[in-house]
């Protein structure tokens, strides 16, 4: 999964629905509150809330189109054998009955290879996969929590999962690669990690070498190689940045709102890379794949937390980015997996878990995905372990258990989504006027703060 490097120092609509990360729905960019203003460790890589709260909030603090997750389009694979079966129109009174359906917030494209895999093994079964956005998955469950629907839900929005376990909407399960999973991976024998996936930060190649020859740096990626970095380049170099930064809006992501409280809980100096972002107008999208599309397009120069295996895959394609991880401290998430109690063949959703996490399912996830093999014996590229030796106290996965929950309060999400827009919306100070009467700006400071404290 990583490959070590040594170590040297506008934009165009959303094409990607709201928490998806990657491809597949369409939504409008939100490019931040209306408002005007003036103004170690490289390494290429090889939510958590409720949807009534995020929409309440987004609505609160100003978003500026309302977003409805059942209506946001979504990737579908039918499989039979390891080959592609074709749906039935909707209108054809036809359908398809399957054997064995997951509802996932995973892009089809990082997850396909083994669904064909796992297809082939048992051509007995119709497979239908499903991805959305993460609270778009998460709402079409809650509109009919009794309802069967899927054999297995799988999603990276961490602190729903837990608490839809912890509800008891997920089953006890037995099988023994369940059994024996890490306990640090797993909530009782009910909800189960299935990937190691860093977040990280991507930058266009000629960007990093701009701004190292602004600064006489030898090698452009000495630009950029951690949060503080981050922050240094849009204190110190604000103008040439100026509307070139594109991270998540946390108003309109789960996930993207699941970062910002764990980089919030990382350093509370994350406020003040906020307000910089703010400051600088980064472009705020709600999804992974809107952001790499950006990059892509050159319409903006630097990405902020971004998924791992989406950045990865869409990298290897477009060589004039790079992906970093950040040296003082990198963001783990793990998407987390259950049977749900009214699964219609829960049996087929626990054994599909029980193969991924097998010891053979875990060296297809390392060798055939960028999504994070866990599984204590596998190692080398692709795995864990992999990643724990090359960064080793620099990971911070998001721990499973109570504390997810504290994101799902709904006072503590006002609270904390209030601060932030306060942070991205305040002006650079003001110190006084120039002889021509034109606003004079506050010299950013060159010493950043500690980030990562």
């Amino acid at each position: 999964m990583l490959a070590r490097r040594p170590r040297i120092g506008r934009q165009r609509p959303d094409k990607h629905g709201p928490d998806s990360h990657g491809s597949g729905n369409h939504s409008p960019v939100n490019q931040g509150p209306d408002r005007q203003r003036a103004g170690g460790l490289v390494v290429c890589l090889g939510l958590a809330m409720l949807l009534s709260p995020v929409s309440q909030a987004a609505t609160q603090t100003g978003a500026r189109t309302a977003f409805d997750p059942l209506l946001e389009e979504h990737q579908s694979l039918w499989l039979q054998g390891g080959q592609p079966l074709t749906a039935p129109a909707p209108d054809s009174g036809a359908s398809l009955a399957a054997d064995l359906t997951i509802h996932a917030a995973l892009d089809l494209p990082e997850i396909r290879p083994l669904l064909l895999r796992y297809s082939r093994q048992h051509p007995e079964r119709v497979l239908h996969y499903v991805n959305r956005s993460a609270l778009g998955l998460e709402a079409q469950y809650l509109q009919a929590p009794l309802t069967p629907q899927a054999d297995l839900m799988i999603s990276s929005a961490m602190g729903l999962q837990y608490r839809l376990a912890n509800q008891g909407h997920a089953l006890a399960l037995e099988a023994p690669n369940l059994t024996a999973w890490p306990a640090n991976s797993r909530w009782r024998n009910e909800l189960y990690a299935m990937s190691f996936e860093p977040i990280v930060m991507v930058a266009r190649r000629d960007a990093l070498k701009h701004l190292a020859d602004l600064d006489g740096l030898r090698n452009p990626l000495d630009v950029l190689r951690s949060h503080r970095d981050f922050w240094h380049l849009l204190e110190t170099r604000r103008e040439q940045l100026r509307g070139r930064i594109i991270s998540y809006d946390p108003r309109r992501s789960g996930s993207g709102f699941t970062y910002a409280v764990s980089d919030a809980r990382q350093s509370p100096r994350y406020w003040t890379l906020v307000r910089a972002m703010g400051q600088a107008d980064a472009r705020l999208v709600s999804t992974t794949g809107a952001m790499l599309e950006a990059l892509a397009s050159g319409e903006v120069d630097i990405a902020y937390n971004l998924v791992g295996p989406y950045a990865v895959t869409f990298a290897r394609a477009h060589p004039e980015l790079v992906v970093i991880v950040p040296e003082d401290y990198v963001l783990i998430q793990r998407r987390l997996a259950f049977v749900p109690q009214q699964a219609p063949h829960p049996e087929a959703g626990e054994a599909f878990l029980d193969w991924w996490l097998s010891l053979e399912g875990q060296r297809l996830v390392a060798s055939d995905s960028q999504l994070g093999a866990l599984h204590p014996e596998v190692r080398g590229e692709g795995s864990a372990q992999h990643m724990r030796e090359q960064l080793g106290d620099a990971l911070r996965p998001i721990e499973i258990g109570p504390g997810l929950l504290a994101t799902l309060d709904r006072l503590k999400q006002a609270s904390f989504l209030s601060r932030w827009v306060l942070e991205f919306e305040a002006p650079a100070p003001v110190v006084g006027e120039t002889s021509q009467g034109q606003i004079q700006r506050q010299t950013p400071s060159a010493t950043p703060p500690e980030l990562n404290q």
